[in-house]
């Protein structure tokens, strides 16, 4: 528990007449996430294309650093099975996996007859590791893990083609995230408050907890008790990331009465009112940004745009308050933040051996793109110019929004990149925030978790 007993029922004065916030420079950078122009007409295909031809451009320096000029980077259409060479290639991932739901399996007859049970992972022991590039493509065996990347990634395989069509692969790379901008230092402290799920569609129990968080932001509560460096007038700004509204999917059941889905109506109004009231609170005293998630009232496909400003008419009156998308990119007091509201992570677990967001979030780092899945297995826009989820600039601060619970490590990149990367645990499963400090580059998790009185 975060705080003393009889801190609870203790009513402080307003915090905004007792302390001045601290003020920091900030810079939305997530231009390329928002929809200019919509066009619908275009293949999928288009986004493998621009992906690989982006990532070939940066792969080559990586590969020169990697194996020299001596070995030579190759397309697959220039191997020769009778006069193997050691070569590079570099291509697109794509795994051939049994399990992967399929349209046309749930609609053929065996499938109705024997219908499979639902899964949350579909990886197998058969499952195969094929690459292409912008012609062929190869199965890939040897020194690679077929259980250790997905669907989507762009990498570079070194190794030769046995005589049975097959390329052995002796070593591999990937990108990993691009060049970092170097850290200046701070004189002050200031924190960015991360949080997400608050889910308040659902029926909860967790308002205290809510109101003991906004009385925190406020600076009437104390949190790490005397430490300057984690004060309340520290917090520079607060993301929401995503699941504010809803936090899963309700099974839809075509048998309902009108008056039953008047009532989910009524209860969906009601939350949404109670994230405007929530985000109303906060904006007085911190800028506040919001991002969609899968559940929320928002476009499914990525990237989400922002929530619609009309949804929320009390907080839209303040300028401290911003609608973003997700994923989100953004600069704080020099500090570059990328995040999304987990879909990327919760996705990559389900179709490899990964086993926590963590590990998701830091292979999406290795890999250099914020959702390698899509549009494999995750709705997003047919892209045909370019891939915006390209990782080209390391970050300083990476999240992933509604993990099941609280999860901080540093990645270190190959040119000495660091990365402070946060799982952020979901409010209303866990009633918990992130802070990072972004003078130190620490996190830590702050908990507003009631123990129930008198329970055993």
């Amino acid at each position: 528990m975060l705080f003393p007993e009889d801190k609870y029922l203790t009513n402080h004065p307003a915090s905004e007449g007792r302390f001045e916030r601290l003020k920091v420079p900030y810079q939305n950078k997530s231009d390329s996430f928002h929809f200019h122009a919509k066009d619908f007409s275009k293949q999928f295909a288009f986004i493998y294309a621009s992906r690989l031809d982006e990532m070939l451009k940066l792969l080559e320096n990586r590969v020169q650093q990697k194996w020299g000029d001596e070995i030579p980077i190759k397309r697959l259409a220039d191997l020769r099975e009778e006069c193997p060479q050691k070569c590079v290639i570099i291509g697109t991932l794509f795994k051939h996996q049994e399990l992967k739901p399929s349209i046309l399996k749930e609609i053929s007859e065996e499938n109705q007859l024997a219908p499979q049970p639902p899964r949350s992972h579909y990886t197998n022991d058969t499952d195969i590791l094929i690459l292409e590039d912008a012609l062929q493509r190869i199965r890939l065996v040897g020194n690679i893990d077929v259980h250790s990347v997905v669907t989507g990634v762009v990498c570079a395989v070194m190794g030769y083609e046995e005589s049975d069509g097959r390329f052995f692969v002796e070593d591999f790379i990937f990108y990993e995230g691009g060049m970092q901008k170097p850290l200046k230092p701070l004189e002050s402290s200031p924190l960015l408050v991360l949080m997400s799920g608050l889910n308040q569609s659902a029926a909860n129990d967790f308002s205290m907890s809510l109101e003991l968080f906004q009385q925190w932001v406020f600076g009437n509560m104390e949190g790490f008790g005397h430490d300057h460096d984690w004060e309340a007038a520290s917090i520079v700004r607060i993301v929401i990331a995503g699941n504010s509204v809803k936090a899963s999917l309700k099974p839809k059941n075509h048998l309902q009465s009108k008056a039953s889905n008047e009532l989910a109506s009524s209860e969906l109004l009601s939350a949404v009112k109670a994230v405007d009231t929530l985000i109303y609170n906060l904006a007085q005293s911190v800028p506040v940004d919001l991002m969609p998630g899968e559940f929320d009232p928002a476009n499914h496909m990525l990237p989400q745009q922002p929530m619609h400003h009309c949804l929320f008419p009390r907080s839209a009156e303040f300028t401290s308050f911003k609608g973003v998308p997700n994923p989100y990119s953004f600069e704080v007091a020099d500090r570059v933040i990328l995040g999304t509201a987990g879909q990327n992570a919760h996705d990559i677990l389900r179709y490899s051996k990964l086993e926590t967001p963590m590990d998701a979030l830091k292979a999406t780092l290795r890999w250099s793109h914020i959702f390698p899945t899509a549009p494999d297995t995750l709705p997003c826009y047919p892209y045909y110019q370019k891939d915006p989820f390209i990782i080209k600039e390391c970050p300083h601060v990476y999240f992933a929004g509604n993990a099941g619970e609280f999860a901080t490590d540093v990645w270190n990149g190959t040119n000495g990149e660091s990365v402070r990367l946060v799982c952020v645990p979901s409010f209303s499963e866990n009633q918990s925030i992130a802070v990072v400090n972004l003078r130190t580059m620490e996190c830590k998790k702050v908990s507003f978790k009631i123990e129930a009185i008198g329970e055993e």
